[in-house]
């Protein structure tokens, strides 16, 4: 999106509620500025000598700033408790050697127009779903690099320019959001990341030359998003649909030039989530049909296919301050056969369905200032592992070093996360909030 295109949404949004102020109070207290400052690095375990740098794949340092104003210059704007929020960073980036770069990742109003409404419209991170990591009716962009090398959770969500309305009822709640600029994932594309490119037939780095085709911004292409949501005897139960686009780059629109786009995607799921009688612990299930609008019933071999997706979790907190999750996830392919039919000699054959498990283990010590946590992938499917291990200390209320890895483990170069072994990192962060 054009610089011109997201100044638009930001006075837009100001606009909505501003028009409507007409009786003037006094000025509102000044907005208190919060943030942090950090320096991280990643250094590289098995070296793939692929990308654009052998040797590591994070070396920055970081601001964030972040702004909270409740503006009450106006009467209206009191009474309908308007928030205007502001956070961005400033990073130096030594991989890219990107001397400064600015960009907001929050910038947004919000407002209570009725008691049963409320209004966000700007950039914004939006999430649902009841998945760890892993994601069925969360359609919203992510940045997969950050989370393969080590940057903070936080920066695995990208934001929206989006508006978004909450409706309370009281048989339950339902929120609508109109996405007008596609925001796609940020994938591994082999200048940082090194990854299996099919074209190749091996993973491939900075000698990729793909090149993606974002669906332009017009009111066609518009994406939208429901969610009807409530908690009935402690269980959270929700229905979701979204239509838009994948927001990874599952089409080809030129084998031979590798030129990907992003194709069209219609999801309708459920999930449930609550306490598991007698034995304790928290329970989940989640379910999508992700309709692919554009692979023919599987027989447009250039297209990614229609799946059905299922997600089954359980955690539990024990005692000493240790909690363990596990969960399972199943992507089944649809109409197989047709799927199957249309492939060509040489293609690669995915698996009907592909299943994966995870497991995270949290322990706190030290009057809960540190914390050391695992997190695992395993696909029986492909044989791969992916490993997150890290642990982190709270030195003080305002210091924080966090240590920890991305391990990927894998005979397949062409899994999930077998592709990746090359990437295989070590990280710390260290960290000054205020």
């Amino acid at each position: 999106m054009t610089n011109i295109n997201k100044i638009l949404v930001i006075l837009a949004a100001t606009a909505t509620v501003s028009m409507c102020a007409s009786v003037a109070v006094p000025a509102a207290e000044v907005p208190k500025l919060h943030g942090f400052v950090e320096a991280d690095i990643g250094l590289k375990v098995n070296d793939d000598k692929l990308a654009s740098k052998n040797g590591y794949n994070m070396a920055e340092q970081r601001s964030q700033f972040k702004l909270r104003y409740f503006p009450d210059e106006f009467a209206i704007l009191k009474q309908w408790n308007t928030e205007i929020f502001f956070k961005t960073d400033v990073l130096i980036d030594e991989y890219t050697e990107q001397p400064k770069w600015w960009g907001p990742r929050e910038l947004y109003i919000a407002f209570t127009p009725f008691s049963f409404a409320d209004v966000k419209i700007g950039e914004q991170i939006l999430t649902w779903g009841t998945g760890d990591y892993i994601f069925i009716n969360d359609q919203f962009p992510k940045d997969y690099v950050s989370f393969i090398i080590g940057r903070d959770d936080e920066y695995l969500k990208l934001p929206s320019y989006a508006g978004r309305l909450t409706l309370s009822g009281k048989l339950a709640s339902l929120d609508l959001v109109a996405i007008p600029a596609f925001t796609s994932n940020n994938v591994p594309k082999g200048r940082r990341i090194s990854f299996f490119d099919p074209l190749f037939g091996r993973v491939v780095g900075a000698q990729s030359d793909r090149f993606f085709r974002e669906p332009p911004m017009k009111i066609n292409n518009t994406e939208v998003a429901a969610r009807l949501y409530e908690t009935v005897n402690s269980y959270e139960w929700a229905f979701y649909y979204n239509h838009g686009f994948y927001k990874s780059p599952v089409g080809y629109k030129n084998q031979q030039t590798g030129e990907l786009y992003y194709p069209e995607l219609d999801v309708y799921g459920a999930s449930v989530q609550g306490p598991v009688p007698a034995v304790g612990g928290i329970a989940n299930f989640e379910a999508g049909f992700l309709d692919s609008k554009e692979d023919d019933y599987a027989k447009n071999r250039l297209v990614q296919g229609s799946t059905m997706q299922y997600l089954i979790g359980y955690k539990r907190g024990f005692k000493n301050d240790f909690e363990a999750g596990l969960q399972y996830y199943i992507i089944q392919m649809l109409h197989y056969t047709a799927y199957k039919n249309s492939l060509l000699p040489g293609d690669l054959q995915d698996d009907k369905a592909y299943q994966q498990y995870t497991l995270r283990f949290t322990k706190l010590f030290a009057n809960q200032t540190v914390n050391a946590s695992l997190f695992v992938f395993y696909s029986p499917v492909d044989k791969d592992v992916y490993l997150r291990p890290s642990l982190s200390w709270k030195a003080a209320d305002a210091w924080s070093l966090i240590i920890g890895g991305n391990i990927f483990l894998g005979n397949q170069d062409n899994a999930d996360w077998g592709q990746y072994k090359g990437d295989s990192n070590v990280y710390s962060r260290l960290r000054y909030s205020y």
